[in-house]
């Protein structure tokens, strides 16, 4: 059993031997002294044998220590030498901004016996010191002016996207004015040009209370909002249908200012009821029941089909009562005519 551990140790430590002595890496500066912010180049390398797997470094970071930053990655090289070894090299474009000593540090390079081999082992390149300082000024010589900036000349695919921009906004602008210019006005029954879409207020009002009642917004503890939508689209009915400047009133101006069209009495008692609670539980904070809410919406929505019927009844009147007076001024216009020319 010992001779077995012992033969063992003795081939791990061999195959150590020979992964160490058949990998090189090398990190490389051209010269060890370096100026403040001026480039230098920093050239790596990796040679494993051919069939061995290298797991490159990114360097997706941009600096490489407190001290460096990397400004500048070439492209990673793959190429083999005489002895078949696979070396895999790049460049990488340093800077420093700090004087006096600076350091490269120790840099790893992971590798491998095989794509499948999952114990990656780590080369490091050596720490190079390198010396920072600043341009020499020579202050023997005289000061010279600064030299102002130069004009650079300014090329067409630098000034294209404004002028693009601009030519698509110019376009923008003469589509908008020639859509409004030709597009045809919203009228309603009498002609009259009515802003946004053409919907009646009776139509509207029937859709709104419609909605307001499969929400049953009241049900779920919104009593006030739903009062307030309530009274909302019977202001909005009343002006659209009948001219009163209703959004803008209050409860007591509405009732007064709809007296002279004449609703029957129990019609306008179910405007007058809903109004009248729906103000107390908007500013006394009443808490009405959930039959008096259901109630509130019934009589609303009876007031706005009767009020409507009796509003189409009376415009029918009124059509009649002007097509039997344009006809009667005919007759008499008509029996006019004729004494005129029986006495002549």
């Amino acid at each position: 059993m010992r001779r077995y551990v012992l033969l063992l140790i003795i081939a791990l430590f061999a195959t150590t031997g020979l992964k160490a002595q058949n990998v090189e890496v090398e990190g490389r500066v051209e010269s060890k002294d370096v100026q403040v912010g001026k480039p230098f180049t920093l050239d790596l390398s990796l040679k494993v044998p051919y069939g061995w797997f290298v797991e490159w470094n990114d360097f997706a970071v941009d600096t490489l220590s407190e001290q460096l930053d990397i400004i500048k990655r070439s492209e990673v090289e793959r190429t083999a030498d005489a002895d078949s070894n696979v070396i895999v090299k790049q460049q990488l474009t340093l800077m420093t901004f700090d004087t006096g000593q600076v350091q490269v540090p120790p840099i790893a390079l992971k590798y491998a016996s095989s794509f499948d081999d999952p114990n990656r082992l780590n080369a490091y390149t050596d720490p190079i010191r390198l010396y920072s300082s600043t341009m020499q000024v020579d202050t023997t010589m005289a000061y010279k002016p600064i030299v102002e900036p130069i004009d650079a000349p300014v090329k067409f695919k630098e000034v294209f996207p404004w002028i693009l921009g601009t030519l698509l906004l110019v376009l923008l602008v003469i589509g908008i004015w020639y859509w409004r210019k030709h597009r045809k006005p919203n009228v309603d029954a009498e002609g009259n040009v009515v802003r946004g879409s053409v919907i009646p207020p009776y139509d509207k009002a029937v859709g709104d209370l419609k909605k307001l009642r499969e929400e049953k917004i009241w049900q779920s503890g919104k009593v006030k909002e739903y009062f307030s939508a309530l009274t909302d689209i019977a202001r909005e009915y009343i002006e659209g249908q009948f001219g009163v400047n209703a959004i803008e009133m209050t409860t007591d101006d509405i009732l007064e200012e709809v007296k002279p069209l004449h609703f029957p009495k129990e019609t306008y008692d179910k405007l007058k009821d809903t109004m009248e609670i729906a103000d107390l539980v908007k500013f006394a904070k009443y808490s009405a029941s959930t039959l008096e809410s259901d109630t509130a919406l019934n009589n609303m929505t009876d007031f706005v089909n009767e009020s409507y019927a009796q509003y189409q009844q009376m415009k029918s009147m009124s059509s009649s009562a002007s097509s039997q007076m344009e006809q009667a001024d005919s007759e008499t216009q008509s029996e006019t005519m004729k004494e005129e020319v029986k006495d002549v």
